[in-house]
């Protein structure tokens, strides 16, 4: 009988140390904070007319109309309104979570279309092994189709094609700020001045601040590095504006002085100082469409 006591002793004192084991593991499981991916960093794929971090979903479909309107000049042009710059009009689709690809289309100053890429690297994450950044990659091509002289220099494709190369880096610092570095280097295959270098080099930086659920303050600014641009009288090109979402809708609202709504342009060159006074006002209308039956993404 001691025998017997003394192996259902032993029984029960393992079977309490395994019980114990799990309840220890199950608390660890639920101290430990879980990997999870900082969301909504900026409203859309644009943080105002630069690409922000953010990037389509898996089976989602953007679609973005833009325009500028001419330089606010005051009553004599209705503050502008009375002649349209440039429109824009672009279609983004996600691939991937991690990929997503777009076309687009811009009428002034080249007639320009674009083809457009972009990759999500590394995303910003919390919890376990956290990582204090998105890092995202931006390519572009562009061609331009307006009529150029003298004729050889319109019948020169390969002369109307630039390339856009740029990193994107974020950081949500809070669920009220975020800010973003984007430097950005222009490749112009042919130049409108031979004077004028093909290479071109901007560092971009800007930010958000989220007043509500709903509405954010943006702005953005692209400096020129001075040793890749002969045009140092022009100013570099600085927006501000408000992102207003409504469900699958986000309306930006902004003033700026660039004249162009595609990277090749606005990152460098521009015929205006906003400090000047010298400002164009702009909105974009951003709709988002599910093509698929993936759960929808907060973006």
């Amino acid at each position: 009988m001691k025998t017997i006591s003394l192996l259902f002793l032993c029984f029960f004192t393992y079977l309490l140390n395994a019980q114990e084991d799990d309840l220890f593991a199950e608390l660890d499981a639920i101290s430990k904070p879980k990997k999870e991916e900082v969301i909504a960093t900026f409203k859309s794929t644009r943080l105002m007319i630069g690409q922000s971090t953010e990037r389509v979903r898996t089976g989602q479909l953007h679609f973005r109309v833009s325009h500028v309107f001419s330089k606010i000049k005051g009553i004599d042009n209705f503050f502008g309104l009375d002649n349209l710059n440039n429109m824009h009009l672009g279609f983004e689709y996600g691939i991937t979570n991690y990929i997503q690809a777009g076309i687009a289309r811009s009428n002034k100053p080249d007639k320009t279309y674009s083809g457009t890429l972009k990759l999500s690297l590394l995303r910003q994450k919390t919890g376990q092994k956290p990582f204090p950044f998105n890092i995202s990659y931006f390519g572009n091509i562009d061609i331009k189709t307006r009529e150029y002289t003298p004729k050889a220099r319109d019948e020169n494709f390969e002369g109307r094609i630039d390339y856009i190369n740029q990193a994107l880096i974020s950081r949500k610092m809070n669920d009220y700020l975020s800010l973003q570095v984007a430097p950005i280097w222009v490749h112009r295959n042919l130049t409108d001045n031979i004077e004028e270098p093909n290479d071109i080099y901007s560092i971009g930086i800007g930010g958000r601040y989220l007043f509500s659920g709903s509405i954010s303050l943006n702005a953005e600014y692209y400096y020129t590095i001075p040793n890749f641009d002969l045009h140092q009288d022009e100013a570099n090109t600085f927006s501000i504006g408000f992102d207003i979402e409504t469900g699958g809708h986000v309306f930006q609202l902004y003033f700026t002085n660039a004249f162009a709504l595609h990277p090749g342009k606005f990152a460098i060159n521009q015929s205006g100082n906003f400090f000047d006074r010298e400002i164009n006002f702009g909105f974009s209308l951003l709709r988002a469409f599910n093509t698929s039956k993936h759960k929808k993404h907060k973006s």
